[in-house]
């Protein structure tokens, strides 16, 4: 980016923005850079829309329903401030700064709600300020990882993490992120079954080599809304758990595959490991006869994976 533009608008935002938001500003900035350069995006368009993207955060809302009106952005913005801010960002930009290029716009217009059709820089700008270096949600580390591996599938979990938010909070769904929503899951699955499967597979082969027993790999696509396919496997003790759990997190980083959430770590007797499309169940003989996932899911098909 020019630096006399950059620093135009760096100056715009840094007397508007209190000190925690301008942070978070600059922490959006250099997630969104580094995805760019990661996804192959333009890092110039990618620079402008996460630096201008929170310009109208801290309007108090009387100046925002008045902006909201100058600018025609439609009544339905009226009193909404957390959606408003967004729509008055890029029309600012547009109005002020003469940026046109839609792309730039949209990605400052959508980062809160998202939108079905999102392009790849709106899906970095909305997935980078929702996981930028100062956000302290519990989930916040994991899916700034998952970001840098899978950047349709962190947006489809950043898209859940918003809907979730709003509904704890009892404020109105907007209508973007549930079109969003279901259009990030429709072709995620769509796309993703054999990835899925190969991974699945790959799992299963990497107990298999450190000595797991009696691993199995269920298709439970069609009887369960959380994952595509499931693994169980034993280990003989509980530093061996460990240790296969351990080796498929490494080994799946090496392929770019981070691991969501583990379960059951330190002594439990059974480690679930989470990857989203595919769940791994590593326990113990006695907890894997007294949980019995495999009469669980007696329904499903039995995949195979040895060579």
């Amino acid at each position: 980016m020019d630096k006399e533009f950059r620093k135009q608008l760096d100056d715009y935002i840094r007397v508007r923005l209190n000190e925690k938001r301008y942070r978070h500003t600059t922490g959006v900035v250099y997630t969104a850079v580094r995805l760019a350069d990661r996804y192959g995006a333009d890092r110039d368009k990618a620079e402008t829309a996460a630096l201008f993207h929170d310009a109208c955060k801290n309007l108090d809302i009387e100046e925002m329903n008045m902006l909201v009106d100058q600018y025609r952005i439609g009544d339905y913005y009226i009193d909404k401030p957390q959606l408003a801010h967004s729509k008055l960002a890029a029309a600012i930009l547009e109005d002020k700064f003469g940026v046109t290029d839609e792309d730039i716009l949209n990605a400052i217009r959508y980062h809160t709600t998202g939108r079905a059709g999102m392009s790849l820089l709106e899906k970095i700008i909305f997935v980078a300020d929702a996981t930028e270096p100062n956000r302290t949600y519990e989930e916040a580390e994991d899916l700034n990882k998952l970001a840098f591996s899978d950047l349709d599938q962190a947006c489809l979990e950043v898209l859940k993490w918003t809907a979730r938010l709003v509904e704890e909070s009892g404020r109105y769904m907007d209508p973007d992120t549930t079109e969003a929503l279901r259009w990030m899951d429709s072709m995620l699955r769509d796309q993703s079954v054999e990835d899925s499967r190969t991974f699945a597979v790959f799992a299963a082969q990497t107990i298999d080599d450190k000595k797991g027993l009696d691993v199995i790999v269920l298709d439970i696509r069609g009887k369960s809304m959380f994952a595509d396919f499931l693994l169980i496997a034993t280990g003989g003790s509980e530093r061996q758990i460990n240790a296969l759990a351990s080796e498929v997190e490494d080994r799946s980083e090496k392929r770019g595959r981070f691991v969501r959430h583990i379960e059951g770590k330190n002594g439990s007797g059974w480690i679930l490991m989470d990857y989203g499309d595919v769940v791994i169940n590593i326990l113990s003989a006695s907890m894997r006869e007294k949980y019995d996932l495999e009469k669980i899911w007696s329904d499903c098909e039995q995949i195979e994976w040895e060579v």
